[in-house]
């Protein structure tokens, strides 16, 4: 069996993806209220979070892809239908969540999807060939970001392109990363990681200080500060994730990472409920948001109990396969006694 399918490194990404849905749910919810009800609060952690937990997503589903097609290459060789294939039901999901997802939330299903399709030129190239083209892209995105007026509208066409730079380099990334083994024994690598960690804090300390006494365009800061925030709770959460105790505490968010699909799109179908019956308003809307992942995190810990993978994510296997997989897991068990 191939080693990258270890439960002990799938468990991590599924941490990391279940941390990610706490804060976008969080910015989610912020965004569909009416700006009138702003509190400021609520206010401090959007500025806060905002743009922050994506970074991590975007960055776990180019590992996933990397994943996938290692995976993909051991059992048949057209591993690329496969992929266009998963990649375009995911499409199709981001364009049905768009339609009833509440107004001011943005879909990252498509983007995910059409980002894919440029990703699958870089998966014969080499792991220093994507490291340097990951490099240019984080360059790119942050030179391209300082270059918009520190005054008045920003330039559009900039801002499109420092974006996309942007959220490609993150995919790219989490590719490149697999490539070069990263999340194979971890804890042998957490000198390096704390160091990576401690580089990121300085780094946004001297953000803020050089905000305070520099008048430079604002969006180069977001630039740099969206980086260094999601390098931050990346490393901080891998160093963590060491210890069992610390594992055991956030066992929650595990199973809630590994039906990050599920929770993903029924995060959106909630706040729409919530929205109908109460409203999203300051005094609620921090209250619905625990609600919503209490609700869904039971839900997930009750699912698994029973199915080996998320009602959502077993669409996107059957339709990636173009067949029915068993996800019950006592006849998964039972297959493999058999074998």
């Amino acid at each position: 069996m191939n080693k990258l399918n270890t439960y002990a490194r799938i468990d991590t990404m599924d941490y990391l993806r279940g941390f990610a849905l706490l804060g976008v749910l969080l910015v989610n919810s912020f965004q569909v209220m009416n700006s009138s009800n702003y509190n400021e609060l609520h206010e401090v952690l959007f500025f806060i979070f905002n743009r922050k937990f994506y970074p991590i997503l975007f960055f776990l589903f180019g590992f996933g892809c990397y994943l996938f097609m290692n995976q993909s290459k051991q059992k048949i060789n057209n591993r690329y239908l496969l992929y266009f294939r998963r990649i375009g039901f995911l499409f199709v999901l981001g364009l049905l969540h768009t339609l009833y997802a509440p107004p001011g939330i943005t879909d990252v299903l498509m983007v995910y999807a059409v980002l894919g399709l440029f990703m699958a030129i870089f998966f014969k190239r080499s792991k220093w060939n994507n490291l340097i083209i990951t490099i240019s892209l984080i360059a790119l995105s942050i030179v391209t970001s300082f270059c918009q007026p520190y005054y008045g509208e920003r330039i559009i066409w900039l801002e499109i392109l420092s974006d996309i730079s942007k959220w490609f380099a993150l995919m790219m990334l989490g590719f490149t990363m697999g490539q070069f083994k990263f999340f194979e024994n971890i804890r042998g690598k957490l000198k390096y990681i704390s160091i990576f960690l401690i580089v990121n804090i300085c780094t946004y300390v001297s953000l803020f200080y050089i905000k305070m006494s520099i008048d430079i365009p604002p969006s180069g800061t977001e630039m740099l500060e969206d980086y260094t925030v999601a390098f931050m709770m990346i490393s901080s959460l891998l160093i963590i994730l060491q210890w069992d105790r610390a594992k055991m505490i956030l066992s929650p968010l595990k199973f809630y990472g590994q039906m990050s699909l599920t929770n993903y799109l029924a995060q959106s179908a909630l706040l729409i409920v919530f929205c109908f019956i109460i409203g999203i308003t300051p005094i609620n809307s921090l209250i619905v948001c625990f609600i919503i992942h209490a609700v869904l995190i039971t839900f997930s810990i009750v699912w698994l109990k029973y199915f080996n993978i998320g009602p959502v994510e077993l669409l996107l296997r059957c339709f990636t396969y173009w067949r029915k997989v068993p996800i019950k897991k006592k006849i998964i068990k039972e297959s493999f006694n058999e074998a």
